[in-house]
């Protein structure tokens, strides 16, 4: 998820620079989530942002309560919330994922 007051069409590719992970398991599995803002080129809105904490706790309470509730009216789909990690693991996430995809 990339933070920004901009709207962005979904699929599109921005550079950003990952400050946590929300850690998270559904009915297919681990599901982490990454929380990005926007490289200080695109944005100085975030300049000081490094880490997930640096954000708003208001912010954080909205981003978690959206994953919480995001499929509660597709049948049988769950969602729970295991707790948030820094930018290494959100690095680390990434670096997961991408070795995955290649195979």
């Amino acid at each position: 998820m990339l933070m920004g007051t901009d709207r962005h069409q979904p699929a599109l590719i921005h550079n950003g620079n990952p400050v946590g992970i929300l850690h998270m398991t559904d009915d297919g599995g681990g599901d982490a989530k990454v929380i990005a803002v926007p490289h200080d080129k695109l944005s100085q809105l975030y300049v000081d942002v490094k880490e997930y904490t640096d954000l708003p706790a208001l912010l954080l309470e909205q981003i978690k309560h959206f994953f919480e509730n995001y499929k509660d009216l597709e049948k049988g789909k769950w969602v729970k919330i295991e707790g948030w990690g820094n930018a290494d693991a959100a690095r680390a996430e990434i670096t997961k994922s991408v070795a995955a995809f290649k195979g």
